[in-house]
Formats: structure tokens, C-alpha cells, sequence
């Protein structure tokens, strides 16, 4: 059976019509008896204080300046007396069951330290879309969603202070708040990070809902709020080494495809910060076995609580082979000293049937563009470039990039912002310029892709797979040459194999064996021409192109009655061939 009082420590400045109404749904809601009601004001000048002086089931600390959000919570906690510390705005509804539902979760386990619930008003993700427009319908919604009989508790890297309960305990090992980030902002994040250093987990409770008017405090001044956002953040930094929040990589996480929730699937995320995506997973995932790899070392000491993580640099740690069913690269590639080599190693890593699942900015977005053509800086306050990104993708080059690794299932969507008037126009002019009928390229900003290591291919397969991407185009010729002739210098691959192959496609034959047989001749593969040729011939004895080509080579290493031979077999001749003729005759004569 869990503690029966709670210290409930609601801070205000003005707004009294908040403060009574928050005060009157804790009143309402919360069974007598099992809870304390601390007050601390910052110096209200609205009837505030002359209210609170009338309110006898209420300890109040009437401050004769505004201190801020965290110390007038700390001064709230020293005078507290109950079992547990809960923090509440002024501007928050509590509803119906609301704090037995969170001392259920609270007390489930010695090792949760603190907990919160979701609303309609808190960024991240413990705001949830209510369906709601009124303070009545709120009510209504607020009294079905919390009778919900089956738990439901997530364990997050951060709870947001509008509502939060911790356990005393928990506070007497922690401390108080850290003052430094007042007046407040980021001291929620601070707290929760300390609490998960003193080995206690925190859980968002999505069985209980209140409701948060939101912001009353800063909402009348969004620049003040802006500049003390950014203020607080940098002392974030300072104190902890890595930003309050990293990507939620949502994007990503909405890639894993397993219908079985209660599959033991292992997932890595490379570049993993702190751990919130990997916990997502694991909340979605249950028997989920989630590795990271972090350079950040503060970082990864919090990530390590929940799980395996290596810490170093990306490209330097060394992975399992076959062993992850997934893996995470949110902006990551961009980053890579040679991410061609990496992409190839994660492929090893993988097991058959094994995905990445990847977000790549957009060199062709037309943000780019813009800045160039303004001659704006791209590493600046239009965050064009990150400082950290060595490499730009175009959607071509990232295909290239997994084709090259042999990937094959390539999958991917597009990702695009709300653009201006101007913009789109600016977007149509240089689809006209450049004679492009889709623009999407030039909007999108960041492509989401997952990528599929299928089974190892027959060497036959692998040929097929080669040819028809020869043939399709779509700019992967340059891999699929570049792989072919590794094959034929490892002796893994012929002439004679890929002409046995060529006999099944339903394809340009001549086209493809006159385009290799260039190729090879580029490459010094003269051995493996003549078969390709004279298999083209086969096909069309008079094919020009392939007479042109057999003529060339054979002038080229000194035949040249043999290609004269072939000149002559053309039916008819143009401006290349002429020359090509003209040069064998010479060499006939020994001009």
C-alpha cells in the first residue's frame, strides 16, 4: 500500500481566476485528507494574496518578490510534510481519480521516481489530441479517459513540470530544483535527468488526463519566452554536455514493421543522445532488446541505464554481424568521414531481412539554391548546413550510396515543409529553367528511407540484377558498372556468364552489350569484349553500332584490317564512322 498524503506545491504570480479554478478541482477531485496544499507566490498584484490569506485548508508563502518557478517550488518542498512532492501549475484542471491513478504507477516499483500525465497543452509527446472544445465537453472527456481500467505507462528520459509527482524519497536523495535556470524553463529536464542518475525511472502515465491551459505565465510575451528558452538551454548545455531534447525520431520509429508486438526484435540507434527514441521502442516493443552508440558520454551514461550502449565514435566502433533486426540513422550519414564504407559495414551487421531505416537531408532542396544565389552563408541562422555535416545527398546519391553497399529494396518518401507564395514561385522558375516536370525534389527536405538486406542472390541472380538496373537507368549505371567490373577483375564474373544470363531478359540486348563492352574497354578488360560483340552480332549481323564498336577496339590494338573488314559491313555510315574509316586507311598505308 503506497503513502496516503501528498504535498501538492501549486506556484502563482496574477492569474487569479487560474489559481481558484485549479483549487477548486483539487478540492473537488482529491479525496480528503490524503493530500497538502502548499501555495507560493511571486508577488501577485490581482487580489491573489488577499484571496489565498482566506483559504484555511491552504499553507501559503507569500514572497515579497518573484522568485521564479524553481525556488519557489524548493521553498514549496521545505516546508512540505507528505510522503510525496507533486509540482502542479496554476493553470491546470486536475480530473477524476487523478492522483490514485498516478500513485498506482508511482508505487508499482521501487525503482520509479517519478511520474506524470498527458494533456491536451504539453509539448512533447504527453500531449495527446483531446476531443474536446469546451470546459464542459473537457469534463466529460477528462472523467471516461480516467476511468480506463488497464494501465498505461510509459518510461521517458524527461516528465514536463506542469504535473509532477515524485516520490520524497527520491527528492531527499536528488535536491531541490536548480535555481540557476530560473525564473524557469528547463529545470523540468534538469530534475528528471538527475532522477534517472540516482537510479529511478520515470514514467508518463497515458491513463490520466488533465487539463493545462498552457503558458499563462509566459503566453503574454513570446519573445521574453523565446530569449529565456534560448538563455536556459545554453545553461543546459553547459551543466549536462548535450541538448535538452534531440530528435524524437518518430519518423523513423514509424518504419518497424513487425505485427507481433511481443517480438524480441534488437534495434540499434546510431548517434542515440540520451535514449528517447530507443525507449519509445521499447514502450511500443516490449521484449525489445535496444542498443545505441553515442560519442557524447553524459549522454550515453543515461541512455546506459536502459540500455546497451558503446560509447565512441561512430565510424570506429565495431558491430555484431547478423545480429540487428534493425537499425537508426536520423541525420547520421551527412555526418560520416566515409559514409560509403560505414553503409557497407552496417549491411554486415544486419541479419537477413534486417532494415535501416534512415533520414537524409536534401541537397537539391531549394533552400540551398536560395542561400547560394543570395550569396548567404549555409552554415547560419537560416540553419541550411549543420556545423557537423561533411556530405551532401542528392536522392540520387543516396540510392547510389545503398546500391553501392548491395542493397536492393530501397524504399522511400519525402518529407517537405509549408513554403510561402514566393518560395513556390521561386521553386516553378527553376523547375522551367531546368526543364523538370516535378518540382517535389526542390521542396523536399529530408528523405525518409528504409532499406531492406535481402538473402545473398545466386551469382546468376546477382548478374539479372545488374543488367536490369543497366537497363532501367534511373542513375544507378555507374554502380552497377563499377560492381561489374570489380566481379569480372575478382574472376567471380564473365563475359560468357553474363551473355548466358542475357539470353532470359527481356531487354535491349545490343544496346547493354555494346554499352559494356565500352566500359570494359575503359576499364582494360579486353578479354571479356570480343565474347559480347560477337554475341550482339549473332543478334543482328549488321547492327551499327556493334560493327563500329568491333572496329574500333580491333584499330585500337593495331587490327586494323580486321576493322576494316567490319567498316565495310555497314550498310550505312555517318560522320563517326567516316573518321574511324578515314584513320584505318591511313594506318593501312602507313601514313
Amino acid at each position: 500500500m503506497y503513502p496516503l498524503k501528498t504535498s501538492i506545491i501549486l506556484l502563482t504570480y496574477n492569474k487569479l481566476q487560474y489559481t481558484q479554478a485549479c483549487i477548486e478541482s483539487i478540492r473537488k477531485y482529491t479525496q480528503k485528507g490524503t493530500y497538502q496544499l502548499i501555495v507560493v507566490d511571486n508577488l501577485s498584484t490581482d487580489g491573489t494574496r488577499d484571496w489565498l490569506a482566506d483559504q484555511t485548508d491552504i499553507l501559503t508563502i507569500f514572497n515579497e518578490e518573484n522568485v521564479g518557478f524553481p525556488k519557489g517550488c524548493n521553498q514549496g518542498i521545505e516546508i512540505a510534510t507528505g510522503d510525496n512532492i507533486l509540482l502542479l501549475n496554476n493553470d491546470v484542471l486536475v480530473t477524476e481519480n487523478w492522483l490514485t491513478l498516478m500513485n498506482d504507477c508511482l508505487y508499482s516499483s521501487n525503482d520509479i521516481g517519478a511520474v506524470g500525465p498527458v494533456s491536451n497543452s504539453a509539448y512533447g509527446d504527453q500531449e495527446i489530441n483531446a476531443a474536446y472544445s469546451t470546459l464542459d465537453e473537457m469534463w466529460s472527456f477528462a472523467n471516461e479517459y480516467n476511468r480506463s481500467t488497464a494501465p498505461d505507462w510509459e518510461q521517458k528520459i524527461k516528465l514536463i513540470g506542469f504535473c509532477m509527482l515524485i516520490k520524497k524519497e527520491v527528492v531527499d536523495q536528488v535536491g531541490l530544483l536548480d535555481e540557476i535556470f530560473s525564473p524557469g524553463m528547463c529545470e523540468d529536464g534538469d530534475y528528471s535527468l538527475r532522477i534517472i542518475q540516482a537510479g529511478y525511472k520515470l514514467m508518463v502515465c497515458r491513463n490520466i488526463f488533465i487539463h493545462h491551459f498552457g503558458s499563462t505565465s509566459f503566453g503574454e510575451m513570446p519573445e521574453q519566452r523565446q530569449q529565456l528558452w534560448a538563455r536556459n538551454r545554453q545553461r543546459f548545455v553547459k551543466k549536462w554536455r548535450f541538448p535538452t531534447a534531440y530528435r524524437s525520431k518518430e519518423e523513423l520509429i514509424q518504419l518497424i514493421d513487425e505485427p507481433d508486438r511481443q517480438k524480441a526484435i534488437r534495434v540499434l540507434d546510431v548517434n542515440c543522445g540520451s535514449g528517447s527514441a530507443l525507449l519509445k521502442i521499447k514502450y511500443q516493443y516490449s521484449a525489445a532488446d535496444v542498443y545505441g552508440i553515442e560519442e557524447n558520454v553524459k549522454a550515453a551514461e543515461i541512455t546506459s541505464t536502459f540500455a546497451n550502449v558503446k560509447v565512441g565514435k561512430i565510424e570506429e566502433v565495431k558491430l555484431e554481424e547478423n545480429f540487428y533486426d534493425y537499425i537508426i540513422l536520423s541525420d547520421v550519414v551527412e555526418q560520416l568521414v566515409n559514409p560509403w564504407s560505414y553503409i557497407l559495414n552496417l549491411k554486415n551487421a544486419l541479419k537477413t531481412d534486417g532494415k535501416i531505416l534512415a533520414s537524409i537531408s536534401n541537397a537539391s532542396h531549394y533552400r540551398f539554391l536560395f542561400s547560394l544565389l543570395k550569396n548567404k552563408s549555409l552554415y547560419g541562422d537560416n540553419d541550411v548546413l549543420s556545423s557537423s555535416q561533411l556530405h551532401l545527398f542528392t536522392l540520387t546519391e543516396i540510392q547510389n550510396l545503398f546500391v553501392e553497399a548491395g542493397f536492393s529494396q530501397i524504399e522511400y518518401s519525402q518529407e517537405q515543409n509549408q513554403i510561402s507564395e514566393t518560395e513556390q514561385l521561386f521553386i516553378n522558375e527553376l523547375a522551367r529553367l531546368t526543364g523538370t516536370d516535378n518540382s517535389d525534389h526542390l521542396r523536399t527536405t529530408r528523405y525518409i528511407l528504409k532499406v531492406t538486406k535481402q538473402a545473398s542472390k545466386s551469382p546468376m541472380d546477382m548478374i539479372k540484377n545488374l543488367l536490369e538496373q543497366l537497363n532501367e537507368g534511373n542513375g544507378h549505371e555507374h554502380s552497377a558498372v563499377t560492381k561489374m567490373i570489380g566481379m569480372m577483375n575478382e574472376q567471380s564474373l564473365s563475359s560468357s556468364m553474363i551473355i548466358e544470363v542475357m539470353k532470359s531478359l527481356n531487354i535491349d540486348k545490343q544496346r547493354l552489350y555494346n554499352f559494356l563492352a565500352n566500359k570494359f574497354f575503359e576499364a582494360g578488360l579486353y578479354n571479356d569484349i570480343v565474347p559480347l560483340l560477337n554475341a550482339s552480332l549473332e543478334i543482328n549481323p549488321k547492327h551499327h553500332d556493334t560493327l563500329y564498336n568491333y572496329a574500333f577496339i580491333l584499330h585500337s590494338v593495331g587490327a586494323s584490317e580486321a576493322a576494316l573488314q567490319y567498316l565495310r559491313l555497314m550498310e550505312s555510315g555517318d560522320e563517326e564512322s567516316s573518321r574511324l574509316l578515314q584513320k584505318v586507311l591511313q594506318s593501312l598505308e602507313g601514313i
